[in-house]
């Protein structure tokens, strides 16, 4: 993950103070898509954190995973880091909320197989207890946002999603004097996570938010508003009201650090994906950047 306005985050140590481990058993699992899952979080404590948070997961810690583990930390040559899964929830709601997306594995396009990913998304039942570190992340939304934006614009792909539904839910939750407009590009209507979720949030705050459904691999039949296509700057500047008025944010799949190195190595730069990509739209319909808080995977 990454967050490219440190400043706009909590405190250093108000951060480390927040970030800790907790036990937590999962209390719902939800299927949202064929190849991706939401684990709802119980625990015997309140959970603390702000909306756009995340949180990690140690692999160490599931003995299925052992011998995978120790071979990858052989061809590694260091030791296996914690994941880290961003939270779909708002601090109001019950549950700690994340959704995983089954990542899979392209010879010559990524170095190693995915790990934990495939095990919490198809191997983790009602039930089961694990150990998850939290809260943390510059993805959030400034104190005083209120004070100076009408309108929150977030431009998501694929399970980048996930924390900006937990920024909408807690906004929509507090109140705030501001709209929702998302712009959610999918391949196709399937591979929609939170679709029902967003239908009954538009049908709760008609005025407050509207969502955009962008399908890039098949047309948008029978979805509202919906927009065959990737996004562009100028679907951009058609839904940003005032852009001296706005924020964005902005999560999906970014430059790996597995992109970077390959690219460096041939002299080259990488390729910009979603969020580089969708950045530099924002700023060419006229946000700057400090109105642009963005979050990568990959």
């Amino acid at each position: 993950m990454t967050a490219p306005e440190p400043s706009a985050a909590p405190p250093k140590r108000e951060r480390q103070r927040r970030v800790r481990e907790l036990e937590v058993v999962v209390a719902r699992v939800r299927r949202e898509t064929a190849d991706t899952t939401s684990l709802f979080f119980a625990a015997d404590e309140p959970f603390e954190y702000e909306a756009g948070h995340f949180c990690t997961i140690d692999p160490h810690q599931f003995p299925v995973l052992k011998h995978f583990i120790a071979h990858l930390e052989d061809l590694k040559g260091n030791r296996e880091k914690p994941r880290a899964y961003s939270l779909g929830s708002a601090p109001h709601e019950e549950h700690v909320l994340i959704t995983i997306k089954e990542e899979t594995y392209s010879s010559g396009e990524t170095p190693y197989p995915p790990l934990l990913s495939p095990l919490l998304a198809n191997h983790t039942p009602v039930g089961t207890c694990l150990v998850i570190n939290g809260f943390t992340g510059a993805y959030t939304l400034p104190r005083d946002a209120a004070e100076r934006i009408d309108q929150l614009v977030h431009v998501c792909a694929g399970s980048g999603i996930v924390p900006n539904l937990g920024l909408i839910k807690s906004s929509l939750h507090r109140n705030d004097p501001f709209r929702h407009t998302l712009l959610y590009s999918s391949k196709t209507r399937q591979d929609i996570i939170y679709y029902q979720d967003f239908e009954e949030l538009q049908r709760q705050y008609p005025d407050k938010v509207e969502v955009i459904h962008c399908l890039t691999r098949e047309e948008p039949a029978g979805l509202r508003g919906a927009r065959r296509g990737r996004i562009t700057r100028e679907l951009l500047q058609e839904v940003i009201a005032d852009p001296a008025r706005a924020l964005a944010f902005t999560c999906g799949p970014g430059i790996t650090p597995y992109e970077r190195k390959a690219a460096r190595d041939k002299g080259e730069e990488p390729a910009p994906r979603f969020v580089e990509n969708m950045v530099a739209l924002l700023h060419e319909a006229g946000l700057d950047r400090k109105q642009v808080k963005q979050e990568s995977w990959g």
